[in-house]
């Protein structure tokens, strides 16, 4: 019985290691922006982006938040790496252009696809936090064809904000340069969260949001507002994931309702403990949901 029981156990510890996501070595926050390559889109924009993981494993298009960069996912790539990981900084956000204009959802969404066009992926799943989730909605409404599957971190299907919201308002104050010091940006400091990140990987993303240029800050928002985000829920064909933080100050229980609602077959998992960046606070955790997730998919 004892030998029976010991070669169910490991054969236990052999099926969990062969289902658990790879791990590496962490990426050093310090070294992130030299792995930037560059590439020129068919629309004329300028992205950067990093690509990590295996160049042979299934490719997974990661959409990072609004004012963040391609580093937004630095510290959940280490246990995805047997994905073909690819990270763009989108447009207005970290190395990428800028230009005047625009930066409405459909304009991310149609760089991401020329994005994958430049890079030979005719399809990938896609991952996005906050307005890259947004993205991710779109693309996958817009080019079905193109999305296998769709990860929603931090998301809604409600319009996420509005004139006389708090984000909105304090947004449409901004002078520049930004402080550092002032009140709102004390608030949207990257390690201003419910559970404590990694300091050099907050520190970092605070120096590239402070450099994030007045369009964008305020031409997101102006382009977001009033817009129901799950407005095309209904032509989404790939499988959905949701994940929330269930202390997320601006998209709190309602947005993620909105999203069950919208997506009624999704999968989707609360964080209970964690607030608007769960891939920040818990990026071990939230990589094993995408994970597992992406490998019940065909």
């Amino acid at each position: 019985m004892f030998r029976i029981r010991l070669a169910l156990g490991l054969l236990l510890l052999v099926f969990a290691s062969l289902h658990a996501p790879s791990y590496a070595a962490p990426v050093d926050q310090a070294a992130w922006t030299g792995m930037k390559k560059e590439i020129r889109l068919a629309n004329g924009v300028r992205l950067a982006y990093v690509e990590l993981g295996d160049p042979k494993g299934p490719p997974l298009l990661l959409l990072h938040g609004y004012t963040d960069s391609s580093r937004s996912w630095s510290l959940i790539a280490p246990y995805l790496a047997h994905y073909r990981l690819l990270i763009p900084d989108q447009r207005g956000h970290g190395a990428a252009d800028a230009p005047d204009c625009c930066y409405g959802i459909s304009e991310f969404a149609y760089d991401a696809r020329l994005f994958m066009d430049a890079l030979g992926i005719r399809r990938a799943a896609v991952a996005g936090h906050s307005m890259g989730s947004m993205v991710a909605i779109h693309m996958a409404a817009e080019y079905p064809d193109r999305v296998s599957n769709i990860v929603l971190v931090g998301s809604t299907a409600l319009a996420p904000v509005q004139r006389g919201a708090w984000l909105y308002d304090q947004v449409a104050a901004l002078k520049w340069p930004l402080d550092p010091a002032s009140p709102f940006m004390r608030e949207w400091n990257p390690a201003n969260q419910p559970t404590p990140v990694d300091p050099n990987f907050a520190e970092a993303v605070m120096k590239e949001l402070l450099a994030v240029p007045p369009q964008v800050w305020r031409g997101v928002l102006r382009e977001i507002a009033y817009v129901p985000m799950g407005r095309h829920a209904a032509d989404v064909k790939a499988p959905v994931l949701i994940l929330s933080g269930g202390k997320d100050p601006l998209f709190p229980a309602e947005h993620h309702v909105s999203l069950l609602k919208a997506f009624p077959g999704a999968e989707a998992h609360v964080f209970p403990d964690l607030g608007h960046n769960p891939n920040w606070e818990q990026p071990q955790a939230v990589a094993q949901r995408i994970d597992a997730f992406l490998r019940k998919q065909p």
